[in-house]
């Protein structure tokens, strides 16, 4: 497992609902427990002209400086220094992945609601979109895949695309959009292979938000409702079916609010496990 990890992408206790700014060294500590061969990889923040290309530049100034909300809703500079790692490290994963042709973790969250000139939902920049551009912009990527698997719609990502301009570029599918439930979740599970060879198979590289508030105790469940071993089956057939479509996956680790924080880790240990047997 390649983690593209740097201390400077967490922040401690910052008073909310979300625990994703300290998500990343609990994520990353549980995973070292459980054995498997784990290379932490170098992060390179990204600039201000690159956050730019998926936002307004008076916003990530403005998010920058504290004079702006970030998506935690206040102005904690800490956490806007923070986020120049977290997407950071996303774009660093993706980039390796890209040029590599290999699976990259990055453990990070608070992508996927960030519109191009405001944060949403614990959302501030938007992480998937800009990799996506930079892949074009440095490697003449023509297509990117999003397999967005967090409960809520991928929104900002859209947004953001569209915005730009780059909303041919990737093909996108959000688990949000989806009215998936208990009476048919199983279902959505036995349709996941076909749905990932149909709409990525195409794709040079697949950002995989391998989101774990969808499961059932989630407090903010909205689409999934999925069982913890429904979710451990979630991961073997995105990292199976992509093995053997040869497709390098960058997987990052989206929402997850259940407390105590012992249980999203938990969760987001089924992701490393999975990747592992499928790749052994």
């Amino acid at each position: 497992m390649k983690v593209f990890y740097n201390k400077q992408q967490t922040v401690q206790s910052i008073g909310s609902d979300s625990p994703s700014a300290g998500k990343p060294k609990l994520v990353l500590q549980a995973w070292k427990k459980l054995g498997y061969p784990m290379e932490i990889m170098k992060v390179r923040p990204l600039t201000v002209d690159e956050l730019c290309l998926a936002h307004d530049p008076s916003y990530v100034r403005g998010v920058l400086k504290g004079n702006i909300k970030n998506g935690f809703d206040n102005k904690n500079k800490e956490i806007a220094k923070s986020l120049l790692w977290t997407t950071g490290s996303f774009v660093s994963a993706a980039t390796y992945a890209y040029q590599h042709r290999t699976s990259t973790f990055s453990p990070t969250s608070g992508f996927h609601h960030a519109c191009y000139d405001q944060a949403a939902g614990f959302c501030t920049f938007a992480g998937l979109t800009i990799a996506a551009i930079l892949m074009k912009k440095r490697f003449g990527a023509k297509k990117i895949g999003i397999l967005d698997l967090d409960s809520h719609s991928g929104d900002g990502t859209d947004q953001t695309l569209y915005k730009t301009g780059h909303e041919n570029l990737v093909e996108h599918y959000s688990l949000g959009y989806e009215d998936v439930n208990i009476y048919n979740n199983e279902q959505w599970l036995t349709n996941l292979p076909d749905l990932i060879r149909n709409r990525f198979s195409d794709c040079e590289v697949l950002f995989y938000q391998a989101g774990v508030d969808c499961h059932m105790d989630d407090p903010y469940v909205d689409s999934g409702q999925f069982t913890t071993e429904q979710i451990a089956e979630r991961e073997k057939i995105v990292y199976t079916t992509c093995r053997a479509l040869k497709l390098p996956v960058v997987t990052n680790l989206a929402g997850g609010y259940q407390k105590p924080i012992e249980k999203v880790v938990h969760l987001h240990n089924l992701t490393a496990i999975a990747f592992h047997e499928a790749n052994q």
